[in-house]
């Protein structure tokens, strides 16, 4: 049996439709992955770390939106961080080798569950450093030479909210309850909240946060922005700018000020000022809701372990606490034993778990969670 011949137009349209075909299937395939791994994925207990001190140089154009950072991170299994240093306890590299709080608990956060990644553990990439603490989200809305963002998250103690930077959002706190410290020298006079009347008050340049604070609570002060760019390579600038007589003393983070004032002769006068409540947040992209949801997820489960609350003594005891005054007037003594908190403290000694806070502020102590074994408390009168 003979085939009749393909007629001409019918054959046209047959090559036209599959040149179409081609070239449709192409641009689907230079888009972005926006298929999210269901948080339910094969749980890794470990990490890969990779250590780096380069310096951003980015391009200052807007991040690209649309894409899919948390399915890139799991299909390449890296995260590249934006942070800053040095930045003691939470980040500095020694030696080549990074260190700090926010490194040991990304470390942490990442082999959670909603981070498995066909390629093994996920390994940190922290080789994006800046200098001053406004830059660290800025470093999100950054695109290199392509196009592409450079870095798919910020962490730095970030207390921004959503509207600060538009095009940035922060996940719920990873660390939280400690509040802002008032830092003096050790010979000053600024002993407590009493002698702040006329004195002159530092605090961090671009942080909102806390000049709000320092304005409402602290209305007879004067207050100078400073600003916390390293110093010869240090991060030094509470002690520089209190020594050099510029401010009598600085309302800072506790976190941060425990490494920068250790080894001078600077004290938290106080460890915690009143209705101040600290949370660090980790900042991503508006358009990243995929990585913002499992970043949150992982963040409750870390922060329910033995481990977070290990780590948070770790880096967050000092030994700069001014000295607490004597028990006096129907108070009394207590010395830490194995297995307290200041919540059974409180339940056992003044039948009430929720006056841990009046035996956290008696005893200048900047977090609940920083008691130890062996260490006498003064108890309030019950």
């Amino acid at each position: 049996m003979t085939l009749k011949p393909i007629p001409r137009l019918i054959l046209i349209i047959a090559v036209v439709g599959a040149a179409a075909y081609g070239i449709n299937k192409y641009l689907e395939s230079r888009q972005p992955n926006n298929t999210a791994l269901p948080a339910s994925a094969t749980t890794s207990n470990s990490s890969l770390i990779t250590a780096g001190t380069t310096v951003i140089a980015p391009v200052p154009t807007m991040a690209v939106s649309g894409s899919n950072t948390y399915q890139t991170i799991l299909d390449k299994g890296v995260v590249r961080v934006s942070v800053q240093s040095p930045a003691k306890p939470f980040y500095f590299v020694d030696n080549g080798t990074p260190s700090g709080f926010n490194y040991d608990f990304l470390k942490m956060l990442f082999a959670q569950a909603q981070f498995s990644s066909k390629n093994g553990p996920i390994k940190l990439d922290t080789d994006h450093i800046v200098d001053t603490y406004p830059a660290v989200p800025q470093a999100l809305l950054k695109n290199d030479n392509r196009g592409n963002p450079t870095v798919d998250i910020a962490i730095d103690g970030l207390t921004f909210s959503d509207d600060d930077l538009p095009g940035v959002v922060y996940s719920i706190p990873y660390v939280d309850d400690f509040g802002y410290a008032l830092i003096a020298s050790s010979s000053s006079s600024i002993k407590s909240i009493a002698d702040m009347s006329g004195v002159t008050i530092g605090i961090l340049q671009g942080d909102p946060d806390v000049k709000a604070y320092v304005t409402r609570m602290f209305p007879k002060v004067r207050v100078v922005e400073l600003s916390d760019a390293s110093i010869n390579g240090e991060r030094s600038w509470i002690n520089h700018f209190i020594k050099d007589g510029k401010v009598d003393a600085v309302v800072y983070d506790y976190p941060f000020a425990v490494a920068e004032i250790n080894g001078t002769n600077l004290q938290f006068a106080v460890s915690k000022l009143p209705e101040s409540d600290l949370k660090y947040k980790i900042g991503m992209r508006k358009t990243d809701a995929p990585l913002l949801d499992n970043i949150n997820t992982a963040i409750r489960k870390v922060k329910a372990s033995a481990e977070y609350v290990e780590l948070i003594k770790k880096y967050f005891t000092s030994n700069s606490l001014a000295k607490v005054r004597t028990a006096a007037g129907g108070e009394s003594v207590y010395v830490v034993k194995a297995g307290d908190t200041l919540l059974s403290i409180a339940t056992k000694l003044l039948d009430n778990k929720m006056r841990f806070r009046e035996i956290e502020t008696r005893n200048n102590l900047p977090n609940p969670n920083l008691i130890q074994i062996g260490q006498k408390l003064v108890i309030p009168k019950s």
